[in-house]
């Protein structure tokens, strides 16, 4: 994304430029706002302090970083509303499954879009989210399991100390994965309760296929997932900011851009 450099920006337009640059880039240190936007050390330090005032960025030592997210996350429902792209992600990553194959489905409204596209039997299914398992109830040659657990009504899905002890009876070809946040050190969620799951999920899946629309890469939570080296495919509707294609690239992750294919 390019940056515009001149010292006649008004403080509104510089401010809007920094918080840009840092959703690219994660992170933006005192001498690169002076050289970006042409001003002395001091408006730098002014600019940083309002943006941390209104909550855009977290100031750190020598500059700024994008802040946590700290707002709840939408409702499943709300959330399958919300991005168009979601849909094309899905008809690409249905596009990865082979019959024959046993597959294990996150709850997440991004991987309810794979799992309407699928096409191919026979299969062999494991999901936790009742979305899910209603979409591919009727299809035929699916072999189709529910993890069972304590129902969470927000998600429309079962979770759980009892679901993640079931996932020890099962081994899986692929695990399609939905993700709250994502920045250049890997994968957040919104809640202790996912990731212990979301762990569970990866460690009895041979390859791991994370979906994530673009809104996720300026997300990160409290929650660590893991890093990237959990994960051998990443499915999106853009390509991933530069900080963050860097990392995928040096770790081998393979990334697939829905409509470039």
């Amino acid at each position: 994304m390019a940056i515009t450099t001149t010292s006649s920006m008004s403080q509104s337009d510089r401010l809007s430029a920094i918080c840009a640059h840092l959703t690219q880039h994660y992170r933006i240190g005192i001498e690169d706002i002076c050289q970006l936007y042409k001003v002395t050390r001091d408006t730098a330090r002014r600019d940083l302090v309002r943006l941390d005032a209104e909550g855009r960025i977290l100031r750190v030592r020598g500059g700024a970083v994008l802040p946590p997210s700290t707002q709840q996350v939408e409702s499943f429902n709300a959330r399958g509303q919300t991005l168009p792209g979601k849909a094309r992600i899905g008809a690409v990553a249905a596009g990865l499954v082979r019959a024959g194959e046993r597959v294990l489905f996150d709850a997440s409204t991004t991987v309810l879009e794979v799992a309407k596209a699928i096409r191919v039997a026979p299969l062999s299914v494991l999901t936790n989210s009742i979305d899910i398992a209603h979409a591919l109830s009727k299809s035929e040659g699916v072999d189709l399991h529910v993890l069972g657990g304590r129902f969470n009504f927000f998600e429309r899905s079962l979770e759980g100390a009892r679901t993640s002890d079931m996932l020890a009876d099962f081994q899986v070809d692929k695990l399609f994965l939905g993700v709250c946040g994502i920045d250049p050190t890997g994968l957040t969620c919104a809640s202790e309760a996912q990731v212990g799951l979301k762990r569970a999920m990866i460690e009895h899946a041979t390859q791991v296929i994370m979906l994530a629309d673009s809104a996720k890469f300026s997300r990160s939570f409290f929650h660590k997932l893991c890093g990237f080296e959990g994960i051998d495919i990443l499915v999106t509707d853009q390509s991933p900011p530069p900080a963050v294609a860097e990392v995928l690239a040096d770790l081998g992750v393979e990334v697939i851009v829905a409509g470039d294919i």
